[in-house]
């Protein structure tokens, strides 16, 4: 049954960008165990104008069904069709590795066998992949498409990248009530566009794509984002981009596109703290 629903959030098409979120936050919170958010979710999508008469079906006897986990603090796991969903987030059995990561090591290191590896290269990709820095997943939110996914295991996780004309952005779980702090570290300035400089925007948005917060350089400091409610348990976005590069929102502060081209270039890390865990997510 459980598996069924993850099925149905992939597979049934969704016919508004509102109802592919829905449909995306639904498989997440069952791939979590979440009951009370996957039959909220549930709930949102079987009032959806744009669902077909059998897929709503479907959905009110998973959300009895789910009623019941609830009832009786059922854990399901592992889930199938859950690791694309959880792979690289940090939560134990999702690594984030490809089936052929061995392969792809040797293969990127210029050999054919585990024998002409050497161990601090694998240790190297191994840490990779274990930080989720290696993991890259469609979003129902195509201006977020792509989004890296950030290890968030301790609570807290970072990462590192180069931006310039265009776009990073990275993926992480978070849990309602939740307040994330994002911090941009600028660690090299590089010749952009039209500067040579540090400076750097931040942008926080949620699953829906709803923007949050934003912060940019000034004189003496890099972007923060300091103690962010985060309001409903679930994949939050952060982007980074240098001047002039600023997301489109539509009447609702939901991102709908970007306009302009990064204007300078820099190589940073980013720390996001102030997280639950996400080992601890659903199961609280």
């Amino acid at each position: 049954m459980i598996a069924l629903v993850v099925a149905l959030a992939t597979a049934t098409p969704a016919r508004s960008q509102t109802t592919a979120t829905r449909q995306a936050a639904l498989q997440l919170a069952v791939c979590l165990n979440d009951w009370d958010s996957a039959i909220a979710h549930a709930s949102q999508l079987e009032e959806g104008a744009d669902l077909p008469l059998k897929t709503r079906a479907q959905l009110v006897g998973f959300r009895r069904q789910m009623q019941l986990f609830r009832q009786n603090q059922t854990v399901v796991s592992p889930i199938d069709g859950c690791e694309p969903v959880l792979a690289g987030f940090g939560l134990p059995g999702y690594s984030g590795r490809p089936l052929d990561f061995d392969l792809g090591v040797y293969s990127s290191v210029g050999g054919g066998s585990p024998r002409v590896v050497p161990d601090q290269v694998l240790r190297q990709y191994e840490a990779l992949w274990q930080a989720g820095l290696g993991v890259t997943a469609a979003t129902p939110l195509a201006p977020l498409a792509e989004a890296r996914r950030v290890n968030t295991r301790s609570g807290s996780g970072v990462t590192t990248g180069a931006v310039s004309r265009r776009i990073d952005i990275y993926a992480f779980l978070g849990a309602q009530g939740d307040s994330a702090d994002l911090d941009l570290t600028v660690i090299q300035q590089r010749p952009g566009l039209l500067y040579t400089d540090d400076a750097a925007l931040l942008w926080l948005f949620d699953a829906t794509g709803r923007l949050l917060a934003e912060a940019r350089s000034t004189a003496t400091h890099s972007p923060r984002l300091a103690a962010v409610p985060l309001t409903a348990t679930g994949v939050y976005y952060a982007a980074v981009t240098t001047p002039q590069h600023r997301p489109i929102l539509d009447a609702d502060g939901v991102i709908t596109g970007w306009q302009g081209i990064g204007t300078s270039a820099i190589t940073y890390t980013l720390t996001i703290d102030g997280l639950t865990p996400s080992p601890a997510l659903g199961l609280r």
